[in-house]
C-alpha cells in the first residue's frame, strides 16, 4: 500500500511505497509521512497561496531552463530578479512568492540552504530600496487606516435601505474586531451572541492565531455603535440564522447567499467612495484603523493584539503603532525646539 506526498494544491507529487522493511526504513517513511501530514494542517488560505506561488515558480524554472527542484542561491536570487523584471511584481508579491516557492521545495525534499534564502531576501530588500529611491510604487501598498472621524463619515453616508443597514453593520463590526475580509465573510448570525448589557461576542472559529472570540462592546455614539447597527440590520433583513452579511439585490431584497471575502472588500471600498473619503480604502483599512485608533487612545500592545487576533509582538501591529508613536512619543516635541 502507498501514499503520495505533494505540494498541496499542485500537481507535483512524489510516490512513496510503504513496505515492511528495516526499522530505519520505516522510520524514514514515517518522517516523510509526517511532513506531508503537517503540511496538510496549514490553513486553506496558506495552502492556496503556496499553490499559486509554486505555479509561478514552475513558470520561472521553465523560462530559466532549470529543473523545478532547484534550491540553489542562483535559482532563488534569479527568481527574485525574474519577478522584478518580467512580472514587475511588487515587493509584497515577491516576498509571498519566494516564501511559497521555498516552502514547496522543502516539502518536496529539496535541501534549501539558509544562506540561499538569505541571499534571495537580501536581493528583495535591494529591489525595495531601488523602488523607494526612484519614487516608484508597485502594487496596492499598505492599506490606509481609517480614523474614527472617517468611520463616522462612512456610517452616516450609508443610506436607510437594507443594503445601507448591512453596510453600516459590516463596517462597524469589521472595525471593532479588526476583521479580515475572510473573517467577516465567514461570520454567521449564530457567531454574534449577546453578552448581557456589555454588547456582543463574535466567535470567529479557528483563525490564523487559533480559536478566536472578540468582544463587540456598545458604542458611545449611535452613528458608530456596532451593536445597534447589527440589531438594525438583523431586524430589517428578517434573518435568524445563516450568513451574517448577505447579498442584497437591486430591489433591496435580502438574498440567502452570503458575501464572499472579495464582496466584503468591495463593500468597504464602495462605502469609502460614497462617503467621499480623500483616499482609497480596502477591507484591510478597517483592521489597520482599529490598531491605530486604539493606540491613539492609549491601548497597549497586548490589548490591541487580543482584540484584533494578532500574534503578540506582531510586526504589522508595530507598524500601525509607529504611525501614532512617531508623533506622540517623538523625542523632539519636549526639548524646547
Amino acid at each position: 500500500m502507498g501514499y503520495e506526498r505533494g505540494v498541496p494544491g499542485t500537481d507535483i507529487e512524489h510516490p512513496v511505497t510503504r513496505t515492511a522493511g528495516e526499522p530505519a526504513e520505516r522510520l524514514a517513511q514515517l518522517d516523510s509521512l509526517a511532513g506531508a501530514y503537517v503540511a496538510g494542517q496549514q490553513p486553506a488560505n496558506t495552502r492556496r497561496a503556496y499553490a499559486a506561488a509554486w505555479k509561478i515558480w514552475q513558470e520561472y524554472t521553465r523560462d530559466a531552463g532549470i529543473p523545478p527542484l532547484s534550491g540553489t542561491v542562483g535559482a532563488l536570487v534569479g527568481f527574485v530578479r525574474w519577478l522584478e523584471t518580467t512580472k514587475a511584481a511588487s515587493v509584497a508579491t515577491i516576498d509571498a512568492r519566494l516564501a511559497g516557492a521555498v516552502a514547496g521545495l522543502r516539502h518536496l525534499g529539496v535541501p534549501v540552504d539558509r544562506e540561499a534564502t538569505k541571499a534571495a531576501w537580501q536581493a528583495l530588500r535591494g529591489y525595495e530600496r531601488r523602488l523607494a529611491e526612484a519614487g516608484i510604487v508597485r502594487g496596492r501598498g499598505k492599506a490606509s487606516p481609517i480614523t474614527l472621524a472617517h468611520l463616522r463619515a462612512l456610517s452616516q453616508a450609508c443610506p436607510d435601505t437594507r443594503a445601507g443597514l448591512r453596510d453600516r453593520a459590516l463596517l462597524l463590526i469589521g472595525f471593532t474586531i479588526a476583521g479580515r475580509r475572510s473573517e467577516l465573510a465567514a461570520l454567521h448570525v449564530a457567531h454574534l451572541v449577546a453578552d448581557g448589557g456589555n454588547g456582543l461576542v463574535a466567535s470567529l472559529g479557528y483563525t490564523k492565531t487559533g480559536p478566536d472570540e472578540r468582544p463587540v462592546p456598545y458604542g458611545s455614539h449611535r452613528d458608530t455603535c456596532p451593536v445597534r447597527a447589527w440589531q438594525a440590520w438583523l431586524a430589517a433583513a428578517g434573518i435568524a440564522d445563516g450568513s451574517a452579511f448577505r447579498r442584497v439585490d437591486r430591489h433591496d431584497r435580502v438574498l440567502d447567499a452570503g458575501l464572499s471575502a472579495q464582496a466584503v472588500g468591495e463593500v468597504v471600498t464602495r462605502s469609502g467612495a460614497r462617503a467621499e473619503l480623500p483616499f482609497h480604502i480596502t477591507g484591510h483599512s478597517l483592521r489597520a484603523g482599529l490598531a491605530t485608533e486604539a493606540r491613539r487612545s492609549g491601548a497597549d500592545h497586548k490589548a490591541v493584539c487580543d482584540q484584533g487576533g494578532w500574534i503578540y509582538g506582531s510586526k504589522a501591529v508595530h507598524g500601525y503603532f509607529r504611525t501614532v508613536d512617531r508623533w506622540t512619543e517623538n523625542p523632539v516635541r519636549d526639548i524646547g525646539l
